[in-house]
C-alpha cells in the first residue's frame, strides 16, 4: 500500500483539517499519515508565536521544523502534501524531498502579500507542484518557478459542516459577518448599521468598533469555528462575503461557505465572483449605496430572496465542495 503524508494544521474545525480529511477520503487505497503542525505551534509561548508568525524566526520556527523531522517515518512516501508551509525552512524541505518523488504545497492564502514568508520563497524550488487559490499571485509565483509547477483552484467549503441549519423562515432578518477586522470592513458595516440594518458580527480585532454603541449590532465572539461558524451564518438572511483590501483578493472561502449554509451571499462584483455566480444566485454590489438598497429591497421581498438563496445554494453544491475540487487536483497529482 502506498503512503501519503499530510503536514499542516489539523485542529478540529480548521479548514486545513477539512481539506486533509477530504483528501484522505479520496485515496482509500493509500495509507494516510498526518503531522499536525498546530502541536508544536501551541507548545510555544505567545511571545515566540508572535515573533515567529510576524518574522518567521525564533523558537517557533525551530520547534515546528524539528517536530516535522522527528515525526516523519522511515517510509518512501508516494506524495507529501504541505498545507500553508510558511514556517517550513529549506533544510526541512530538502529532508522531505529525499523521502518522496512528489512534494506538494497548497495554500488558500496569498503567498506574497499578507502571508509572505522568506522561508517559503527560499525553499520553493524543492516543491514539485504548488497549488494556489489566488489568481493575482500567479505573476509572483512565475518569477520563482516554471508555469508547469503551478496549479490554480478555487476556495471551497465542506458540505458536512457548511450546510443549512435553519429553514428560510427561521432566519433572522440580519447580515452576518465572521472574519478579521479591517478598516474597509468597519466602514461598510458602519454604513449598514447607520441605515438601520441589523448586523451580527464575530472575529478578532473588533473591540474598538464594538464601542460604537449601535443597538442593532450583536457580537457573537472572537472565535467561531466548525459547526458554530456555520450555524451563525445559517441563522441570518444575508451573509457578507467581505474581501480583504490588504491585497487584491477576488474571492474567499466565505464566497462559497455562505451560500452552502443556505444564506444569501452579499459580494462585490468582480471578474471572479461574476464567474462563480449569476445575478440571480448572489447579491452583487459595486458600492455601499447599492448594497444597502439591495438588502432593503430583498428584506421586503422575501419570496424573491428565497429563490435567489436557493439558487446560490444549488450552484455551490454542484461545483465548489472541497471533495469535488480536490478530486480534480488528485487527477493531476496522483499517477
Amino acid at each position: 500500500m502506498a503512503h501519503i503524508l499530510y503536514i499542516g494544521q489539523y485542529t478540529a474545525g480548521s479548514t486545513s483539517r477539512m481539506r486533509a480529511d477530504k483528501f484522505k477520503s479520496l485515496l482509500p487505497d493509500h495509507q494516510f499519515h498526518v503531522i499536525n503542525s498546530d502541536i508544536p505551534f501551541y507548545e510555544c509561548n505567545k511571545f515566540s508565536r508572535s515573533i515567529g508568525f510576524r518574522f518567521k524566526v525564533g523558537p517557533l520556527i525551530s520547534s515546528i521544523n524539528n517536530y516535522i523531522k522527528c515525526n516523519v517515518k522511515e517510509l518512501a512516501y508516494k506524495l507529501i502534501w504541505i498545507d500553508k508551509g510558511i514556517f517550513i525552512n529549506k533544510d526541512t524541505l530538502k529532508f522531505l524531498k529525499a523521502r518522496t518523488s512528489k512534494l506538494i504545497h497548497y495554500t488558500p492564502d496569498t503567498a506574497f502579500f499578507q502571508n509572505k514568508s522568506f522561508l517559503f520563497e527560499s525553499g520553493i524550488h524543492y516543491y514539485d507542484l504548488l497549488i494556489t487559490t489566488k489568481s493575482f499571485d500567479k505573476e509572483n509565483y512565475l518569477k520563482l518557478v516554471n508555469a508547469d509547477k503551478l496549479i490554480f483552484t478555487t476556495q471551497g467549503f465542506d458540505k458536512t459542516i457548511h450546510k443549512p441549519y435553519h429553514s428560510f423562515y427561521e432566519k433572522e432578518k440580519s447580515i452576518v459577518f465572521i472574519g478579521l477586522c479591517e478598516p474597509s470592513r468597519e466602514r461598510i458595516l458602519t454604513h449598514l448599521l447607520n441605515a438601520g440594518l441589523s448586523v451580527k458580527l464575530a472575529g478578532y480585532g473588533w473591540s474598538k468598533f464594538l464601542n460604537s454603541n449601535h443597538n442593532n449590532l450583536k457580537f457573537l465572539g472572537e472565535k467561531l469555528v466548525g459547526e458554530e461558524y456555520a450555524k451563525a451564518i445559517s441563522g441570518s438572511l444575508f451573509g457578507f462575503g467581505a474581501l480583504s483590501k490588504k491585497f487584491p483578493e477576488l474571492h474567499t472561502t466565505r464566497t462559497f461557505e455562505i451560500p452552502a449554509c443556505g444564506t444569501a451571499l452579499l459580494t462585490e462584483a468582480n471578474f471572479e465572483t461574476n464567474t462563480f455566480f449569476k445575478n440571480d444566485e448572489a447579491i452583487f454590489y459595486k458600492n455601499i449605496s447599492e448594497l444597502i438598497s439591495k438588502i432593503k429591497y430583498y428584506s421586503c421581498n422575501l419570496s424573491e430572496l428565497q429563490v435567489l438563496t436557493d439558487r446560490g445554494y444549488k450552484k455551490v453544491m454542484r461545483k465548489y465542495e472541497y471533495g469535488d475540487l480536490l478530486q480534480e487536483i488528485v487527477k493531476e497529482i496522483i499517477t
